[in-house]
């Protein structure tokens, strides 16, 4: 045989036993779990790298209420609030991880959330909606009176002469509020003090917090602690919750963060009954996600998560803002703002609280739609394709009938700052076709790889030995296997006699 053919020959052959290993390979594992195996292990070349870098991604949906009978209200002529919603106030917000250390088990990152801000203006209620004027209560006095009640009941009359030339209602423009609102007094203090005087709460929102996770990747962990987190800042515990170790117990108080996600990316093969929670970093606290039903997203089903339950009883260490019980659907939040100030989240417009807002408001339209905050999550890759972040920074108020009159109507009111929702970006297209692949076709595509493989097997098998026979066709190669090589092929002879020759006639 010539060359050509023993390299025709080899090949084939080559062919054949790598198809017949792929064949008894696939025999053994399953295409979602070997796939599944590679996402954990998170490599730098991983297609979807790219989008986690430069995550969280998306806008920041700003809404803040305007007091339109704060004249009315403030010489009791009204004994409601009427408040006038006035939002969205759009912000692009990009962020970052970088990862600082990586091994086959771990990873170890910092997170940088709001990395890059940008206003919306043609996505805003208005281009110019900054410049807007507003009236909003007074929620620095209101702040002020509420820790002091807590901390010093006797000081009443001291707050009242320190607090008198400032009003209970401020009116200015949207961006003081958002940007740049401080007091003449919290000046004074902050010169004296740890005191910040810019208390605006975009502002202090959206300053870099320190984020450093380090979490689990790779099969050895096992795909369902994909993205676990060990620790956040090099230890287990939220540093801001770290007081209340000494009282409760991880059931008790959702301090401890160990097992707990970072909402970026979560374990492959997600089921309704997963145990799934997520550092809420703005509210210093694990928040457990609970499953509500699935739905159809950009082509792909998708589990809808609720971050929290209507009327939801909240964990005994939040229960309470500054000796002020919190109802139902609210918890603390006083640890992680500007100040430590009375402060407690809750879903928008008081959704699912069990807070009374009709006694004190009008003007509020809580609904589940607008005001729920979810997530969808994808549950085959673990990848979130939708994400609706909603909560409503409030003030407590105690009883302050020891104070002075313009603050005594504001006993046990809920004063709402403002309300924020963080809308994920769409995810970029190559993601969601990956995604698509992983769900749609890699879960049904394993049959039809194995008979492929077993007909490529069988196909180099053949066309080698066509080969080494010169070539044949599968005619002469199906005759040579069924019949048999005859060798030289003999013909029968057959003799006729000779002519008589009297009958031949000689034509002259």
């Amino acid at each position: 045989m010539k060359c050509v053919q023993w390299v025709k020959i080899v090949f084939c052959l080559i062919l054949a036993a790598l198809s017949v290993y792929l064949f008894v390979v696939s025999c053994g594992v399953e295409y979602p779990i070997l796939i599944a195996r590679e996402h954990v292990r998170f490599r730098q070349e991983m297609p979807t790298m790219d989008s986690w870098i430069n995550s969280p991604f998306g806008k920041l949906k700003n809404y803040v209420f305007n007091v339109t009978n704060a004249e009315e209200f403030r010489s009791g002529r009204d004994k409601r609030l009427k408040v006038q919603e006035i939002g969205p106030i759009v912000y692009k917000i990009v962020g970052f991880n970088d990862i600082l250390e990586r091994n086959a088990t771990n990873v170890k990152y910092s997170k940088h959330r709001y990395h890059s801000v940008e206003f919306l203006p043609e996505e805003s209620v208005a281009p110019d909606v900054l410049n807007w004027t507003i009236t909003s209560t007074n929620n620095v006095m209101l702040g002020a009176a509420t820790k002091l009640k807590h901390m010093a009941p006797l000081s009443a009359f001291g707050f009242d002469a320190t607090f008198m030339m400032e009003d209970m209602f401020i009116t200015d423009t949207i961006y003081y509020f958002l940007w740049e609102f401080t007091r003449p007094l919290l000046q004074a203090l902050s010169k004296m003090s740890n005191m910040r005087a810019n208390v605006a709460v975009l502002h202090n929102a959206l300053k870099d917090k320190e984020e450093i996770y380090t979490v689990n990747i790779g099969p050895e962990r096992g795909i369902e602690n994909f993205f676990r987190i060990e620790t956040l800042n090099d230890e287990v515990i939220i540093r801001e919750q770290l007081p209340h170790t000494k009282r409760y117990t991880p059931d008790q108080c959702p301090f401890n963060v160990t097992g707990a996600l970072d909402n970026s990316l979560y374990p492959p093969f997600i089921q309704p009954d997963t145990p799934l929670d997520i550092v809420a970093i703005e509210s210093c606290r694990v928040l457990p996600l609970t499953y509500q039903r699935q739905e159809r997203y950009n082509g792909l089903d998708a589990f809808r998560y609720t971050l929290l339950k209507v009327n939801q009883t909240p964990p005994a260490c939040l229960s309470t803002s500054y000796g002020i019980k919190l109802p139902d659907g609210m918890f603390d939040v006083s640890q992680c703002v500007i100040n430590d100030a009375p402060s407690a989240f809750s879903m928008p417009h008081f959704y699912g609280s069990g807070y009374n807002w009709s006694e004190h408001y009008e003007g509020y339209t809580p609904n589940a739609e607008d005001h729920e905050p979810y997530i969808l999550l994808e549950p085959v890759t673990g990848i979130p394709v939708m994400e609706r972040y909603r909560f409503q920074s409030n003030i407590p108020i105690p009883d302050l009938r020891w104070f002075s009159s313009k603050l005594t109507r504001f006993s046990h009111m809920m004063i709402p700052s403002f309300w924020y929702e963080f809308e994920m970006g769409q995810l970029p297209g190559f993601v969601t076709a990956l995604m698509w692949i992983n769900v749609n076709v890699v879960q049904h595509m394993q049959p039809y790889c194995m008979g492929l493989f077993l007909l490529v097997a069988m196909w180099s098998v053949l066309k080698a030995i066509r080969v080494a026979c010169g070539g044949i066709g599968y005619v002469g190669l199906f005759r040579k296997v069924c019949c048999g090589d005859m060798g030289t092929v003999t013909a029968l002879e057959t003799k006729f006699p000779a002519a008589n020759l009297s009958l031949a006639v000689a034509v002259k």
